[in-house]
């Protein structure tokens, strides 16, 4: 499994998080299950604001 690091932005407040995942979409999955139980929200709601359309999230790989 590999390290990545998510950087989110929920109206203007910036949330960063770790995750282990096989890829990107593991990770970004993930990271919405730990956003909405955070803001403590649907996953759904979470996937639908960052669902590609704006440049609100940033994933990067940090280690193999």
């Amino acid at each position: 499994m590999k390290l990545w690091k998510g950087t989110f932005n929920w109206a203007g407040e910036v949330y960063e998080m770790f995750t282990h995942a096989i890829n990107s979409e593991k990770a970004y999955l993930n990271f919405c299950s730990q956003l909405s139980k955070k803001l403590k929200i649907g996953k759904r709601t979470v996937m639908f604001k960052f669902d590609g359309s704006n440049d609100n999230y940033y994933i990067k790989e940090i280690k193999k």
